[in-house]
């Protein structure tokens, strides 16, 4: 088990390594200039230059890349250019509140998906599956920031049962006022992923309940519940894995729910610095938010690999 975590240790390093380029070359192309969000509009080319210097913009690009990194692998990564804040005091608070949202997402996603899914199995000729069907065929084509908008008309802006913004009431810090700012976001942010996985969960279930030793269990008059049981616990290792795939699909997609509904989180972090031309925190919150989906896949890798040994010698 130790040797198959390591393999996917020394996997992570490329992967990370590639999406360190690919930002920092994709930053470079964008148009604006950084200088612009810190000096005044009547500066002079002096003082831009300066300004240009200080922040390393004048070396040669790969340079620039390679002083970033060595300061990323020493746990730096720098300062805002706007807010002259460390970075990582701007992005440890923002990855906490992404994480609530987007646990939160994940749990709802997963039971619904797989109470649903395993319906959907079971009856795959009733009407209640096949609007099941529809249903999330539909969730898996809607944007969750389409969805965003819509749970905000209904829920907020005409019934007025719940908030459409922040993640607290002002003056209030109770977790019964977390849960109410929670609601919308976690449900714009689940939708796409309810319907992968309730999919994935009910072609999974079908195909067990076809196996021979399901005929079995039913010829010798085992109880629904008991062979319900069986089914979950050998199709649980395909469902988790596909789970913990979807919960780094919605650390990344939490992005534009989080700009939606002004979660604190780091997507509109991210959002409000590509905005001011604030490459080093985009940059650092990109590398958090890869970061967070590798560790993720390993941790989802280690999961399956201990419900089914025959991962670990693949």
């Amino acid at each position: 088990m130790a040797s198959f975590v390591l393999k996917r240790l020394a996997l992570m390093i490329p992967t990370l390594l590639g999406v360190s380029i690919i930002v920092f070359l994709m930053l470079k192309i964008v148009p604006g200039d950084p200088v612009n969000s810190i000096v005044p509009p009547d500066a002079s080319e002096a003082e831009r230059a300066a300004v240009r210097a200080q922040l390393g913009l004048d070396k040669p690009m790969i340079a620039q890349y390679g002083i970033w990194l060595g300061r990323v692998v020493q746990g730096n990564l720098g300062d805002s250019v706007t807010r002259r804040l460390p970075v990582t005091e701007m992005l440890l608070p923002a990855l906490k509140n992404t994480v609530i949202l987007t646990a939160a997402a994940a749990v709802t996603a997963f039971i619904i998906a797989l109470v649903v899914g395993v319906y959907s199995a079971y009856y795959p000729n009733s009407r209640i599956a096949a609007l099941f069907n529809g249903l999330s065929l539909a969730s898996i084509g809607l944007p969750n920031f389409w969805a965003a908008l819509i749970l905000i008309g209904i829920f907020s802006v005409t019934l007025g049962w719940l908030p459409s913004s922040g993640m607290n009431t002002a003056g209030s810090s109770g977790t019964g006022d977390l849960i109410k700012h929670l609601v919308l976001p976690t449900a714009a942010t689940a939708l796409s992923s309810v319907g992968i996985m309730t999919r994935m969960v009910r072609s999974t279930v079908s195909g067990i309940l076809k196996q021979d030793f399901i005929f079995a269990l039913q010829a010798k008059g085992v109880r629904r519940w008991t062979i319900l049981r069986h089914v979950l616990r050998n199709g649980m290792p395909t469902i988790l894995n596909v789970t913990g795939l979807q919960f780094g699909a919605l650390l990344a997609s939490s992005v534009l729910v989080e700009t939606v509904f002004s979660w604190p989180g780091i997507g509109q972090v991210i959002y409000q610095a590509i905005g001011q031309r604030d490459f080093p925190v985009v940059q650092a919150g990109v590398l958090v938010i890869a970061i967070a989906f590798v560790l993720l896949n390993l941790i989802v890798d280690a999961v399956h690999a201990a419900m089914d040994p025959r991962v670990r010698h693949a």
